[in-house]
């Protein structure tokens, strides 16, 4: 237990690292979850296009196809000469004009009869929106049924009261729920993001541990202290998974509370998940700091790797940016990092749709193989240990 002490006094004389990598950083992560938060509340709402109709032909069928245009959307009032026409195109004061010519609800009921073509409208659309493409396709599609209500025969308004029963009918449809509640993405994005701060401050708070314990005055003493070295060596690794856990806690409780707390009651798995891949990687991080104590490195190189890999790790698993983007041969290479795993296994709960033993065990499988990277990392730098000890012996 003293000895337990003693390490965590000497990880406490670098807090100034602890502050900057591990408070100030995972503060970051949390101010861009909170900044998604506050933008996701967005809702759609449906466009209503501009849209201008000038009727020459004043048949129950025109009249018909203009209030069905004009129902949804905007009607700018125009005159029906040419200099107005053009000036509202040009202008894009309109986002679709209909032009009905003389004639052509009869035209429309004869063409029906005799199976002929419908008669053609005259319709320009604006040129700096889609709104008023989407308009003329529901305006042909109209028409389409006016002319088919047509070819059944009767009068006009028979063929506009058949017609708008038709386009007012609507198919039951139903939304398949989701059994699993979904992750906010606003945790999602935190939790990726805290991988470069957990990764650098327990990197380098281990690395200067391990590097005052290896100096040759102290290692000297410890080694001709009465305690055996199983004791030390279970008391610096006791030392190293604390710190670990530490940062686990800080990174994982903020994103919590701050983000996740409706996600406890809902979706508990999913967030047992999260926590439980930066957990793995969070031991990753002890063993890579362990092992580059072992290699005797100055502070500054120790800051040096924290950086370095810790934001290459980050970038390779998917933190920066969706892995999509990256290059097939950088996506392979990201296969042999910790975070790749770990980011697979949040993203998976993240995503999780049905609660079920097939969907949790492969997101588990991918924590696994995350801890299998700390495990083999952990035994290279206990190999180099010894050999540094036969050495300094």
């Amino acid at each position: 237990m003293p000895t337990f002490k003693t390490y965590m006094r000497i990880l406490l004389a670098h807090r100034i690292y602890i502050i900057i990598y591990l408070v100030i950083i995972s503060i970051t992560g949390i101010a861009i979850g909170l900044s998604m938060a506050s933008g996701s509340s967005q809702h759609f709402t449906a466009t209503s296009s501009r849209v201008a109709i000038i009727d020459h032909d004043d048949s129950k069928l025109s009249r018909a196809l203009s209030a069905h245009v004009a129902k949804d959307n905007t009607l700018v009032p125009l005159a029906g000469d040419k200099k107005s026409v053009q000036d509202a195109l040009a202008q894009d004061a309109v986002s679709y004009l209909l032009v009905i010519p003389k004639g052509w609800g009869h035209d429309l009921m004869v063409a029906a009869g005799d199976k002929d073509t419908t008669p053609a409208l005259e319709a320009s659309v604006s040129y700096r929106s889609g709104e008023g493409f989407l308009v003329d396709q529901e305006v042909k599609s109209y028409v389409q049924g006016l002319y088919g209500s047509a070819s059944l025969g009767g009068s006009q308004g028979d063929v506009v009261r058949t017609t708008d029963e038709s386009w007012d009918k609507s198919i039951g449809v139903s939304t398949i729920g989701q059994r699993a509640t979904p992750l906010p993405s606003s945790l999602l994005s935190a939790a990726l993001f805290s991988s470069y701060p957990i990764f650098a401050s327990v990197t380098v708070c281990i690395a200067l541990l391990m590097k005052a314990l290896n100096a040759r005055a102290l290692h000297g003493r410890r080694v001709a202290s009465p305690q055996s070295p199983r004791e030390r060596n279970v008391a610096l690794v006791a030392a190293c998974v604390c710190l670990a856990l530490i940062a686990w806690a800080w990174n994982f409780g903020l994103q919590v509370t701050l983000l996740g707390r409706d996600a406890i009651a809902r979706s508990p798995e999913q967030l047992g998940i999260v926590g439980l891949a930066l957990l793995a990687y969070s031991l990753v991080s002890a063993s890579v700091g362990f092992l580059v104590g072992q290699l005797g490195v100055s502070e500054n190189a120790a800051n040096a790797v924290a950086n370095i890999f810790g934001m290459m790790l980050s970038a390779l698993g998917g933190a920066w940016a969706d892995l999509s983007l990256l290059p097939d041969a950088l996506v392979a290479v990201a296969h042999f990092t910790p975070f790749y795993w770990a980011y697979r296994a949040i993203e998976g709960a993240s995503a999780m749709r049905v609660v079920s033993t097939s969907s949790v065990l492969p997101l588990v499988g991918c924590v696994g193989v995350c801890t299998l990277f700390g495990i083999a990392i952990l035994l290279v730098g206990i190999a180099l240990g010894r050999a540094r000890t036969r050495q300094l012996g």
